[in-house]
């Protein structure tokens, strides 16, 4: 393989685990943090800008991505459960008797909904949201499955 796809590898594999690390070490005190993890977050931060720099360069192409995966890291904290979609629409947040929400991530500059996050999130704000139950039976499950081995 190339150099950058090694690149990227790593330094995705190095955003995943100080992702995971902030949303575990979210909340607790001090004290209840091991200190092997505290030392690698700390060296985490200590990275020089240079080489930050470096790195966002050459994951551009997936800074999208990036950030949702942070967001998400985040998000745990504010909902009961947090639904990836990816798209159109990145995430649905559920916050148990209280809301439901439709969670679309935006990184860099533009801020911009494509038109079809645009059309959701007209239909969410005019209430056109619904809950739908589709019963199925076990009668309905065997006929479908008896018809697929036939094929």
């Amino acid at each position: 393989m190339d150099n950058f796809n090694w690149t990227f590898t790593g330094v995705f594999i190095l955003l995943l685990l100080v992702a995971y690390l902030i949303g575990r070490l979210h909340g607790r005190k001090p004290t209840d943090i091991p200190t092997d993890l505290i030392d690698l977050y700390k060296g985490v931060q200590d990275l020089p800008a240079r080489v930050l720099q470096t790195i966002q360069g050459s994951i551009n192409p997936q800074k999208g991505k990036m950030a949702e995966l942070l967001i998400y890291a985040e998000l745990r904290y504010d909902y009961d459960r947090i639904i990836p979609l990816g798209w159109p629409i990145d995430f649905i947040g559920i916050k148990n008797n209280m809301r439901i929400d439709f969670i679309e991530v935006k990184s860099g500059v533009s801020h911009l909904l494509t038109d079809e996050e645009k059309h959701i999130k007209n239909l969410i704000t005019a209430g056109r949201v619904n809950f739908r139950l589709i019963k199925v039976t076990e009668e309905e499950i065997q006929r479908f499955v008896s018809s697929k081995k036939g094929e």
